[in-house]
């Protein structure tokens, strides 16, 4: 059976930072769609996209998903306390929703350690190679670049050729959310910390993952083996 894609249409920051405004003040996800129809209206004026884009952006900060239900009080809570850093704990949470993001900013990133520049086409063929080579998915495709320009992660050169913008993270808690999120989506029990600082789906961000913040969280624990420390996550009781 072919994978669900489900990204039909290009997001906004905005529209995510007003997202997660009603997830804080209303009462329900029937309050929070009825307030972002409103909210998207102004922008949108198709009634199909408009829903469409909507229920991504629920899907996002609204509607459990195995991952994101036991990730999302922790986004939230670092969104509050840091909103310059809403960036990346959207990019968090947007990873564990939905794979064919985050199977393209793996491709983006693994491009952009051996060329400075990356094409459309390039994208799209790593993609179908993973995917199929399906409409949806070149419709996705196209919404996925929009999106990561819009988010200013990707700076397009001139037509179908992109450059990556970087963003350092600041807050080691944003640092630690983001790995939080990552091994929460994997399959593996535990990495080094060197293999943490090297995500390839985080390819928009300078960030540095180290021991001692390791040693601090408690959503994790760390062994040593020889000279290399591996990280876990902590069981839930």
């Amino acid at each position: 059976m072919a994978k669900m894609i489900g990204f039909s249409r290009n997001l906004k920051l905005s529209w995510l930072n007003k997202t997660l405004e009603l997830v804080e003040v209303c009462g329900s996800s029937d309050e929070v769609k009825e307030q972002l129809n409103e909210y998207l209206a102004f922008e949108i004026t198709s009634p199909t996209n408009l829903r469409k884009t909507r229920e991504i952006l629920m899907h996002i900060w609204v509607y459990d998903h195995p991952v994101s239900a036991r990730i999302r009080e922790k986004g939230l809570a670092l969104a509050r306390k840091y909103p310059e850093e809403r960036l990346p704990i959207h990019w968090g949470m947007i990873l564990t929703v939905f794979p064919v993001f985050m199977d393209m900013a793996t491709v983006i990133g693994k491009l952009s350690e051996f060329e400075d520049e990356f094409t459309t086409a390039q994208i799209r063929q790593k993609l179908f190679d993973e995917w199929g080579e399906r409409s949806t998915i070149l419709h996705s495709s196209a919404k996925l670049l929009q999106t990561m320009k819009d988010f200013g992660t990707l700076n397009m050169v001139k037509t179908g050729r992109y450059q990556i913008c970087r963003t350092k993270i600041r807050k080691p808690e944003v640092v630690a959310f983001l790995v939080y999120s990552l091994m929460n989506c994997e399959n593996s029990s535990y990495r080094t910390v060197e293999q943490l600082n090297h995500f390839k789906c985080l390819f928009p961000f300078d960030y540095q993952v180290s021991r001692e913040q390791i040693d601090r969280d408690e959503d994790f624990v760390y062994s040593t083996f020889g000279s290399d420390v591996t990280v876990a996550l902590k069981e839930r009781v």
